[in-house]
Order: C-alpha cells, then structure tokens, then sequence
C-alpha cells in the first residue's frame, strides 16, 4: 500500500463516519487528521503504513469526535428541530408561485408583490450565504427535495402567460418580458440550489 494510498483510505472512511457533520466541520477535522498523520510518520520515522496501523481506528475517532460535537452543541443551544433551514428554503422556493401572478392578471400592484420579492431576496442570501457551509446530509435531502418541487412549479407561469392571452386574446410586451425575467431567475436560482446540493454531497480534502 502506498503512503498516500494509506493515509486516503484512512481519511475517506474516516470522512464517511462523519457525513452527518457540516461540511465545514468535517474538512475541518479530517484535515487536522491529515495533518496530525504526515506529522507522526516525520516525527517517528515509520512508513505511513505502520503509523495508520496503530492509530485510532476511524470507527472510533468519529465516535470521539461526534460524541464532543453533540456535548459542545448541548452546552451552547437547545435542541430543536431544524426550522429556520426550513423557513429559510420554503422562502427560495414559495415567491415564485406569488411572483406569477402578474402574468394573468391586468391590473398590477407593485406593492403588493414587493413582500415576496423581499422573501426571496433574504432567502437566497441565507441560503447561499449562512447555509453555505453549513449543509448537512439531512439539509442536503431537503435541497434535493426542493430542486424537485420547482420543476412544476415552472408550469405556473406559462399557464398563467396562456390563460391571459386567451382573455384577452393580446400578446402583451410587457407580460413577454416578466414572463423572460421570471424565467431567467428561475434557472439561476434551480442551479444555483442543484450546485449547492452537489458541492456538499461529498468533501474534497485538499
């Protein structure tokens, strides 16, 4: 077995008995791992076989670790459900129901559209921004679930689009370019989430 090939197998199944970390904790933690292993095989001078060999076996170290991350999470905050993650994807998600309507409708209230606009604007930047690095494999099934719903709730605004034609049989400039706009958002925001889902599925250790 190579030296790298050694200290990788290590650190791989070592990164699977901490899945459910974030991902930020576990890069964390594998690469002070890592780092503590090049450490030990320059410091004794055995083959990296030999020193992976007699440390801690990764079943037990992500026991340890698990174990010191949920009795620091206890002392700091009270356990609860994971609301605010939800709160924060159902408000990515929800506008672009309320944010179609403008397509069937004549008359429209700026006003009355800007608390979903608002909405979203917060939820993407929680999102994209706190969530970021804070993924777990239970969030990331949330995000895979969401990427899902908005698959058909893309239907919306074309019915919408096609029902005000038939009204009132005129294809209206303005109802073309929400209809372009509401589009363009809604790609970037689904990739966006689907990139999201991606990156944090697995850790890269570098």
């Amino acid at each position: 077995m190579s030296k790298r090939h050694a200290l990788e197998d290590y650190l791989s199944q070592l990164e699977h008995k901490l899945r459910d970390l974030p991902a930020n904790e576990r890069r964390t933690h594998l690469n002070e791992i890592r780092d503590h292993l090049i450490e030990l095989v320059t410091e004794e001078g055995k083959t990296e076989d030999q020193i992976v060999d007699s440390f801690i076996s990764p079943e037990q170290l992500s026991r340890d670790i698990l174990l010191e991350e949920q009795t620091s999470k206890q002392k700091t905050e009270f356990e609860l459900p994971d609301y605010w993650f939800g709160v924060t994807v159902v408000s990515v998600v929800a506008p672009f129901g309320a944010l179609a309507l403008p397509l069937i409708m004549e008359n429209i209230d700026i006003g009355l559209y800007l608390p979903f606009l608002l909405q979203f604007i917060v939820g993407t930047g929680v999102l994209f921004g706190f969530y970021k690095t804070r993924l777990t494999n239970k969030r990331g099934d949330t995000l895979r679930k969401i990427g899902r719903v908005m698959i058909p709730v893309l239907a919306l605004p074309f019915a919408f689009f096609s029902i005000n034609i038939m009204q009132t049989g005129d294809l209206s400039t303005f109802k073309i370019t929400y209809l372009a706009c509401y589009l363009f958002i809604w790609i970037l925001t689904y990739f966006s989430v689907r990139d999201l889902y991606l990156r944090n599925i697995k850790v890269v250790i570098v």
